[in-house]
């Protein structure tokens, strides 16, 4: 039967994505909004990165004392703001890079939907906090202040409520805008005061409309636009697929897609990209706050797929070193490099791993055990995430080290790395086998072709 043959059934299956999730996974991707977002989130990426930075410094593993230093000198502090800059404002950065991008994709002037997404994004931002304040008699207490903005209210839980009330505002003005719905300047007026007038009539009706859904907020229980998506949307989301199952597949899953030639990385951040962002961003203000990340399985990714997806810093070792086929050495030698800084399309498409039933397995059993392993070690304490984002391009191992915090994650580097090599060494070595049979096989037909000749 044809359903008993792998290779047959794979070829199948790929035929079915090709015709059905493929051309899917195109029209998602090249959704307006759905680009937005993802143009977005990565406009804001600089800004992580760059934080990263501190984060690398204030994270350097030299021990205690270094921290010590560090505490005494005020250099902790100063080290920790443009963590917290980013990391607690990361919802401000966000409704700004999605009312620029989506006023670009209409044909409209980004800064004109950047700043309208922005005043409504504060129209419905709370202007009291809870603060603790000191009273006559010297004892303290919690009074709620008026003209105060909650840093809390642009971080991680405000994240849906920025994409939503980004693409709403400027939808709306790009339907005035449309629509005529502007003042229209004369053609002698300076671009820049034209601009001005044009904007001021759509502007204005957003911020009403924004100004009444405030108003009809702060007459549920929720009290607060925050509040409510938070509650109704977000948290929800996020208990669902932002836990330990949820990391698992959103890492997992994408080393799948990588087998049928689908960019499996990009193509999960687009469906699962909010509640990574949101998990990323609440573990980063966990950091920059002196406490434990909340979830730190989101940041298992940098011991889990060392070398790229699928883990194939591993598989990259033993071909360089070990391969007896001219391919696969030759391509394990190019590899490597790149492979060292977890860049892995070489290795994907060039073995391939892509449509290879043989290196499929080992693709998606060494992440797998890599992330079970990780988990266990890290309820014993050992190599545990500091909630930091880092720069995914590091060094193998170092990656590990400054996701740790000190030396214990360089050691759990190492040590998953031998037991990548031991995952993937078997069908390595079919595979190798299979391949200097063809080199034989093609070198022989050559040979034969040249005596004919």
């Amino acid at each position: 039967m044809g359903t008993s043959n792998p290779a047959a059934f794979l070829d199948r299956f790929s035929a079915w994505l090709e015709e059905k999730l493929v051309p899917m996974t195109d029209k998602i991707t090249n959704n307006r909004y759905v680009k937005v977002l993802m143009d977005s989130f990565m406009g804001i990426s600089a800004l992580t990165i760059g934080a990263s930075f501190f984060t690398l410094i204030r994270s350097l593993p030299l021990g205690e004392g270094y921290t010590a230093f560090l505490e005494q000198t005020g250099l902790f502090e100063i080290l920790n703001f443009p963590i917290l800059i980013t990391s607690e404002l990361i919802s401000l950065y966000l409704i700004l890079a999605i009312g620029y991008f989506l006023a670009k994709s209409f044909g409209k002037k980004p800064i004109n939907g950047a700043l309208i997404a922005l005043g409504s994004f504060l129209m419905v931002t709370p202007f009291t906090s809870q603060m603790q304040v000191v009273l006559e008699n010297g004892e303290t207490a919690m009074a709620t202040v008026s003209n105060a903005l909650q840093v809390s209210s642009f971080g991680a839980t405000g994240i849906f409520l920025a994409m939503i009330v980004g693409i709403i505002s400027v939808r709306i003005y790009v339907w005035f805008d449309d629509k005529g719905f502007k003042l229209k300047m004369p053609a002698s007026v300076p671009e820049n005061v034209t601009n001005m007038f044009e904007t001021m009539i759509p502007a204005s009706v957003v911020f009403v409309i924004f100004m009444a859904v405030r108003v009809g907020c702060s007459y549920t229980a929720y009290g607060t636009a925050q509040n409510l998506i938070y509650g109704l949307l977000q948290a929800p989301l996020t208990s669902i697929g932002g836990g330990w199952w949820g990391a698992f597949l959103y890492l997992i899953l994408g080393c799948v897609l990588w087998l049928f030639g689908i960019h499996g990385s990009m193509l999960m951040y687009v469906a699962m990209g909010t509640i990574a962002n949101a998990m990323w961003a609440e573990n980063m203000v966990a950091f920059g706050n002196g406490l434990p990340a909340p979830h730190p399985e989101w940041l298992y990714m940098y011991f889990v797929n060392m070398g790229g997806s699928g883990a194939t810093f591993g598989l990259v070792i033993l071909m360089a070193f070990l391969a007896k086929s001219q391919h696969l050495k030759t391509l394990g030698k190019v590899a490597l490099p790149t492979s060292i800084f977890n860049i892995n399309e070489p290795v994907i498409f060039g073995t391939p791993i892509v449509m290879n039933i043989t290196m499929a397995i080992p693709f998606l059993a060494a992440p797998t055990v890599n992330f079970l392993l990780t988990t266990l070690v890290n309820t014993m304490g050992f190599a545990v995430p500091t909630g930091a984002m880092q720069n995914n391009y590091y060094p193998v191992g170092i990656l590990g080290m400054f996701a740790a915090g000190n030396w214990t994650g360089l050691v759990w580097s190492i040590v998953l790395i031998l037991i990548d090599l031991v995952i993937y060494y078997p069908f390595f070595k079919i595979y190798d086998d299979k391949k200097v049979k063809e080199e034989q096989e093609l070198a022989a037909e050559l040979e034969d072709d040249l005596l004919l000749d």
